[in-house]
């Protein structure tokens, strides 16, 4: 059996903790030390992250590549990346073993904000424990596509906010921000009324308004 396959069958097995990773692709001075400090803290046993540049890249990294489950929008050699894409630590990671789920937003036929949409719902799709957010905006689209979609499968969601105050963190519906036990963390904490069925009609309404763009 393949070490990539092993680790596969390792991380579907119960009781593996899988935090997702999202966040902006430029980072501001000081992000890319933020993000690690935060994945050190927080501590992982595993973690299913993107491909693109910034936040990502950070993560694949500085974390060893049998913590890793990466989903890149891109196929292998890099074929269909764009110029956000971390191509060479993507390829890095793979060659050391990590699992790379390929074209996981779809094919080359796919329009690329739908491709990165579906990348990034299938990071957060193979977390099981909650989402890091490392946002370097208040309106950082990406990272509040992840945080829907972790909302609506019920996963905590911890944002780290790069270069702007904790006070501009958009509200996610009903709740409220709250300090994390990490430093420099908020934890989303949503009213009890606010249920996973309502977030799950926004994250659709808004995978729609990007397939309509």
């Amino acid at each position: 059996m393949s070490r990539r396959l092993a680790l596969l069958l390792w991380w579907s097995s119960w009781g593996v903790f899988m935090w997702a990773v999202a966040g902006s692709r430029c980072l501001p001075p000081g992000g890319a030390s933020v993000v690690s400090f935060a994945l050190a803290a927080v501590s992982p046993t595993a973690v299913s992250v993107g491909c693109c540049l910034g936040a990502d890249a950070v993560a694949l990294g500085c974390l060893a590549p049998s913590r890793l489950r990466v989903f890149a929008a891109f196929g292998p050699r890099g074929v269909g990346a764009c110029r956000w894409s971390a191509v060479a630590t993507v390829s890095v990671c793979a060659a050391l073993g990590a699992p790379v789920s390929w074209w996981a937003g779809g094919g080359l036929a796919v329009p690329l904000a739908v491709r990165l949409a579906g990348r990034t719902r299938a990071v957060v799709s193979a977390a099981s424990s909650g989402l890091l957010l490392f946002p370097s905006a208040p309106l950082s689209r990406g990272s509040w596509l992840a945080a829907r979609l972790a909302l609506a499968r019920g996963l905590p969601v911890v944002a780290f906010p790069l270069g702007f105050a904790p006070e501009q963190l958009p509200a996610l519906g009903p709740g409220a921000w709250q300090p994390a036990p990490w430093r420099g963390g908020w934890r989303w904490a949503p009213t009890e009324l606010f249920s996973a069925a309502v977030c799950r009609m926004t994250v659709s309404h808004y995978l729609l308004d990007i397939m309509t763009e």
